[in-house]
């Protein structure tokens, strides 16, 4: 249990690290005209000058994961250690002149009697679900796509899926067209 003194301390230090967030910062041009900034200008200086900054560019955090501990993974246990699109890498561009994209399925341990895997290509299903693991997916139009694989049990429940795997292909515009 922290003391009295020691909270105030801390708050204190907290209280004076917010005040430097605020500073100001202001542009100031000496007599050989060298300009510099601050945030402490001389008082007496007429060529002192605020700096409006610019809005710091932020990013929203990536939302983690959810891992699972060994009591959560035996109750959400299907039976599957992963499943995983192994072909196409994340991230691949498909170029001009390739009309086809090969997907493989990778998963562990092998698919179970009653089980079938099906192909999500853009969030709707590719093919009809089947024990297959190699698919190719042709009639490509440009852009990004997004390719994922759920393993379905005998009733039709998604019982395990993998992680979304980004593609892009790119087409010819006749809008870009150099000739």
């Amino acid at each position: 249990m922290l003391q009295k003194g020691t909270k105030l301390i801390i708050t204190l230090a907290c209280l004076s690290l917010a005040y430097y967030a605020l500073a100001e910062v202001y542009r100031v041009v000496d007599e050989n005209g060298t300009v510099q900034y601050t945030d402490n200008p001389p008082s007496d200086d007429p060529t002192v000058e605020p700096v409006e900054l610019p809005t710091i560019n932020t990013q929203p955090g990536l939302q983690p994961v959810k891992t699972f501990t060994k009591q959560e993974a035996k109750e959400e246990d299907t039976g599957y250690q992963s499943i995983r699109i192994s072909t196409p890498a994340q991230g691949t561009t498909i170029p001009p002149g390739q009309e086809s994209i090969p997907v493989q399925v990778s998963l562990a341990p092998q698919l179970k009697d009653g089980d079938a895997i099906q192909l999500m290509f853009n969030g709707k299903p590719y093919v009809p679900a089947s024990s297959s693991t190699s698919y190719n997916k042709g009639s490509l139009i440009r852009g990004e796509h997004k390719i994922q694989a759920q393993i379905i049990d005998s009733k039709g429940n998604v019982i395990a899926r993998s992680g979304t795997t980004t593609v892009y292909v790119k087409r010819h515009s006749i809008k870009h067209n150099n000739n």
